[in-house]
């Protein structure tokens, strides 16, 4: 993962996007990063060309202020600090999954911040959330804050993945953003079988692959088991004050479809733990 210099925060000027921003001030502050603060506006037809620019100049209109207030009722740094040095403004249109996406592939976006509501509608956890769509199939690192959720920094991160497709390459990735905020690392490998004893994962000579990475990072290795995994990450991270957890996978594959679709879904909707989700074939 590259150095974080820009996050996108997505805003539909919501309370639980409120709370988003909040926690990307924090990260920000603490990265020494830039804030972008986007807007999908969904397309809209005007009914003639002459009305066309006066409506289109008074919705720009509308947005920037609402922008301005949005910033300055959440700016959480103080002073006015964050107001007018390190927060952009943007505003995309078309439909939001598709237009966050895009964006998220372009070379000033590092990490885009987003809010969940914790607790969805039937319809929602049929569909997916654009939180939970975004974070899946986007191109850049995704955090997702849920509404509970406040910025007391990250000391602790949780890495929950497959062990066996563990490399120094895949470390390294991993590992970036945990020495970029300068947390302790805990490797969880996940196992659905529901037993222990798995080989290849006791086989792993962890020193040597944190050997060319950084002597100085703190890590240590767990597995879980079981058929719930979702219970056993919850109990794990509170046992140990987890303050973010990465999902570790890649989009495409059988990982894919187990981890994304099921776990992250399920810890989006339950946990009020920050997450992150990286995805490893993509070049930051």
């Amino acid at each position: 993962m590259k150095k974080i210099k820009n996050i996108i925060v997505p805003t539909d000027f919501s309370v639980t996007a409120r709370n988003a921003f909040q926690y990307a001030q924090g990260l920000a502050e603490a990265l020494d990063a830039t804030l972008t603060v986007v807007h999908v506006r969904e397309y809209f037809f005007p009914t003639s060309e002459e009305n066309f620019e006066p409506f289109a100049a008074t919705e720009e209109t509308q947005l920037d202020e609402a922008f301005g207030i949005f910033i300055k009722e959440n700016d959480t740094i103080g002073a006015g600090v964050i107001t007018k040095n390190k927060v952009k403004t943007q505003i995309l249109r078309g439909n939001a999954v598709d237009s966050l996406l895009e964006l998220s592939g372009q070379e000033d976006t590092d990490l885009i911040v987003i809010g969940t509501t914790g607790l969805q509608d039937f319809l929602s956890r049929i569909s997916g959330s654009t939180s939970l769509k975004v974070a899946t199939k986007a191109h850049c690192p995704v955090i997702l804050v849920p509404r509970e959720a406040s910025w007391m920094g990250i000391e602790r991160i949780m890495y929950a993945s497959n062990y066996r497709s563990m490399t120094s390459s895949m470390i390294g990735d991993a590992t970036n953003f945990a020495l970029q905020v300068e947390a302790a690392t805990h490797f969880v490998h996940i196992d659905s079988a529901g037993y222990e004893g798995d080989s290849s994962v006791e086989d792993i000579n962890w020193s040597r692959l944190f050997s060319s990475i950084s002597p100085h990072l703190s890590y240590q290795t767990h597995s879980l088991y079981g058929t719930d995994i979702i219970k056993e990450l919850e109990k794990y991270s509170e046992a140990h004050r987890i303050n973010l957890i990465v999902f570790v996978s890649r989009h495409r594959g059988f990982w894919e479809t187990l981890l994304y679709k099921s776990v992250i879904q399920n810890m989006a909707i339950s946990t009020d733990i920050p997450m992150m989700v990286l995805h490893l074939e993509d070049q930051w």
